[in-house]
Order: C-alpha cells, then structure tokens, then sequence
C-alpha cells in the first residue's frame, strides 16, 4: 500500500516560528543519518533567522563524518541552558542514546523529529515516522512544511543520510515510490548519487580493512547459524589506527551468509561497559529495536543499538540467552 507522510502539526511549527535559539541533538555514535539530519535542521533554522547550536555527545568515529567534529558542542552548559533554548532531537527517540546531553537538556522545551518506533516517548513535542527510511527524509518534510527553500547544499545532506540508511537503496521495500520520487527531487536539485556513494564507501584506509578483516575472523555462529556475534575489544585501539567504523561493512557481510537472522557486534568501551549494535536481514521476524530497547537502547525492527554498563563477556551472554529465546 503506498505511504505518504503525515502533516507536522502546527504547534511543532509555531514552536519553530515563534523562539530564537535552538540547540540540534542527536545520538551517540552518530551516522550519517543523524549527522545530515542535525545539519539539515541547522540550515532550516538558520535560513529563518535564529541562533542556531549543533550538540552531539560523539564519538564520531566514522570517516565520513569525523570532519564535522568541530562544528559540535559536546555539552549544554549552564549558560546556554539558562538562555532557555528549544532542543530540537533528531535521529533519537530514545533519551538514553543522547548520553550525557539527556541530562543536560532537561526542563527544556523539546521537539523529537525521528523515524525509530523504539525507546520510551519523551519531549514535549513528537513528529515521529517509523515508516520513513530516515530522518533526513522527514526533515525534508519540514522545508516543505515551512516553505524552506531546499538549496543543493541541504539536498546534499538529505540525500546522504537518506543513503546511509537504507543502505544505498538496497533497504528500500516495494510501494514506496514516494521514497525514490524524493530522492530524484534531490538529484535534481544537484545532487550525484555517484559522488554521494564515493563518500558512503571510499577513502578507508589499510588499518581498517585489517581490522574489518580481524573482526570478520572473530565472528562466531549461534543458534544453527542463526545468529551471527563480532566483538572490538580495548586492545584494538592501539592495534588498528583508524577513524573510521567497519561495522557497517561487518553487518552487510554477515547478513549475507545463509539463514542469518540477527548481528550482533559487540564493542567494549571500558571493562564495564558494552555498545552493542544489532541487525536483523530482511526475512526474520525478530524486532530488533525492541529488543535493544529491553537493554536500555533503541532503534528500528531491523537495526538498533545500546550501550550497557557490563564487560563485555557478561554483556554477550546476556544478549545470546535473550535472541535464543526469540529465535
């Protein structure tokens, strides 16, 4: 059945309209989805004239983004949250994958703009789509809504995050045309899928590709080949110098092997503490993002992420017994 975006309520816009200062939050470890989105939204605020502040709690350890690093706050002090700006969140319906900036927001006027069904509702205002394929895309939704002039800077990041999240297409299902009429609209506007993908999958160095190959050669099969585990330990940092993140290309490359279910990928952080990403193929029935929200994360049916205070041994036996009894 074909799907159309519903229209943005008109108190999330007045909202936008009528205050001056925002800051733009998205979520820990961001992509380019969240990345694109929070640029995408700063560009809109801007161009209607407000003061305007990027906050994201980091790493960005993905080569992609890692030049924007600068252009972030990494936190909401005392002074910026005395001035009562609007949180505008993107990316993140789930407060606990802000990190520490969840913290820091509170008793602020906050505006969720998000495409995860996952993670306990908060905000005061929500513009939640789980059937859009990213956020950019809603994002997108919100120039139009706005009579915000899409210039082919915008598109660009539109576009990026739109690809990053469904994979470069590969993720997008059947009667979604409106999806690919969007993504002409922004070709259109300027924007080259060619260079757009050169940028998702170029530019890695040797370091990377042995630690893509290193994590590979650990992964181990469960549950009758079912699911699928990789863990990135401490030790690694110092072994593989690289900015850039190889579970992307992890994912895909699991996924691929016969009757893979779920990923999971585990990444130690410190002795206590776990992220862990999660991915589900195409033909399993198991949500994902409700199971990394049962951890303390969030995310989509088919991809989510968490970040739990265990080693990693415990974090892996916990998150093993709890797929074993979806499967």
């Amino acid at each position: 059945m074909a799907f159309s975006y519903p229209p943005i309520d008109e108190e999330i816009l007045n909202v936008l309209r009528n205050r001056e200062e925002f800051v733009i939050v998205g979520h820990v470890s961001p992509d380019g989805d969240c990345i694109s989105s929070q640029m995408a939204m700063k560009a809109l605020l801007m161009k209607m004239g407000k003061t305007v502040h990027l906050a994201n709690a980091g790493p960005f350890d993905r080569a992609e983004i890692a030049h924007l690093r600068a252009d972030f706050l990494t936190h909401i002090d005392v002074d910026l949250h005395r001035r009562d700006p609007v949180v505008v969140v993107v990316d993140c319906s789930a407060r606990e994958r802000l990190g520490h900036l969840a913290k820091e927001m509170e008793g602020l006027t906050t505006v969720i703009f998000d495409h995860h069904s996952s993670g306990e509702q908060f905000g005061t205002y929500r513009y939640i789509i789980p059937r859009s394929v990213s956020t950019t895309l809603i994002i997108m939704q919100l120039y139009k809504a706005l009579a915000i002039e899409i210039t082919e800077e915008v598109a660009e990041h539109l576009f990026f995050g739109f690809a990053t999240d469904t994979g470069f297409f590969r993720f997008i299902n059947a009667y979604r045309g409106e999806t690919l009429r969007m993504a002409a609209e922004l070709v259109d506007l300027g924007v080259s899928p060619n260079m757009i993908n050169t940028k998702m999958t170029g530019g890695k160095n040797l370091s990377y590709i042995k630690y893509l190959g290193k994590l590979i050669d650990r992964s181990e099969p469960h549950l009758e080949g079912k699911l699928m585990t990789s863990c990135s330990y401490l030790s690694d940092n110092g072994q593989f110098i690289t900015t850039d993140k190889p579970s992307d290309a992890l994912y895909s490359m699991l996924l691929s092997i016969k009757d893979v279910q779920v990923v999971l990928f585990f990444k130690e952080l410190s002795e206590g503490t776990t992220e862990v990403g999660f991915r589900a193929s195409h033909q399993s029935q198991i949500d994902v993002g409700a199971l990394a929200e049962s951890f303390g994360g969030g995310g989509h049916k088919k991809a989510a992420g968490a970040t739990i205070q265990l080693p990693i041994e415990i974090a892996q036996k916990n998150l093993l017994d709890a797929v074993e009894k979806l499967i």
